[in-house]
């Protein structure tokens, strides 16, 4: 029905000088659904996620969240409900684990970037209320995290996507996009992480996980959108996709 799409994307494009980085791209994602985005490397899948989330401004095409156009920068997009990670965590460096998630409760409150930021440096971030506190423990808990006081500069890569991730859940999400979020996470994270997959599709919310993992993507998605050189060569089934000759074209040259 209708009312369950959550997000839609029609005839996405983004092109640079000439260049072509994505064609004609479109989807839905309905409530309570995974969509895998996968793809060999330059296919498209991060900037798909950039013109999502507002951090580049599609050539053309529309985007529409809960039936209304999602236009806008990344703040905006972020206050209406879009949540993400980026390939490389983006944590404030010298703010500890607990205050790193914190940033995500502030910003579920439409708190704008820069008071969050200013506050967090000042020595500001606080929990405003003893929920936040207990949330934040027991997300950490959920992820697999145990010091909440170590700074974010001293985790490892995988320790820092479990963090970014946790701050994205905290935000509460109506869409929560995950860009390579597995990349460099030892089994732990990888199973803190498909805790807060599940999570979100607990709430009904919806989840766009993309990772080069294509055979761990398929066990956790309910849907794959397989991209090559720009566009979408394949909808459906993760099953279906990995035995698809789109599948094996895409991966091996070979439709055999």
């Amino acid at each position: 029905m209708e009312e369950t799409k959550l997000l839609v994307g029609r005839g996405l494009a983004k092109r640079y000088d000439g260049v072509t980085a994505l064609a004609d791209v479109s989807f839905e994602l309905r409530a309570g659904e995974i969509l895998g985005l996968v793809g060999p490397n330059g296919a498209g899948k991060t900037t798909l996620v950039d013109l999502i989330s507002g951090a580049q401004a599609a050539t053309s095409g529309e985007l529409l969240l809960r039936g209304q156009q999602l236009t806008g920068p990344a703040s905006r997009r972020a206050r209406a409900g879009l949540s993400r990670t980026f390939q490389h965590p983006q944590l404030a460096p010298r703010l500890s684990v607990r205050d790193n998630l914190l940033l995500g409760r502030q910003a579920s409150r439409q708190q704008t970037p820069w008071r969050m930021v200013a506050g967090a440096f000042a020595g500001a971030v606080r929990p405003q209320r003893v929920a936040d506190r207990e949330f934040v423990r027991q997300l950490a808990h959920k992820l697999g995290i145990e010091d909440l006081d170590r700074q974010a500069v001293d985790l490892t890569l995988g320790e820092q996507r479990l963090v970014e991730v946790g701050r994205a859940l905290g935000q509460n999400p109506v869409v929560l996009l995950l860009d390579e979020p597995f990349a460099g996470s030892d089994a732990q994270g990888v199973a803190g992480i498909a805790e807060v997959i599940r999570t979100v599709k607990r709430r009904g919310h919806a989840v766009i996980l993309v990772d080069h993992n294509v055979e761990l993507v398929a066990r956790l998605v309910d849907r794959v959108l397989l991209l090559d050189r720009g566009r979408v060569v394949f909808d459906g089934g993760p099953q279906e996709c990995l035995a698809s000759p789109q599948m094996r074209q895409v991966y091996f040259g070979s439709t055999g």
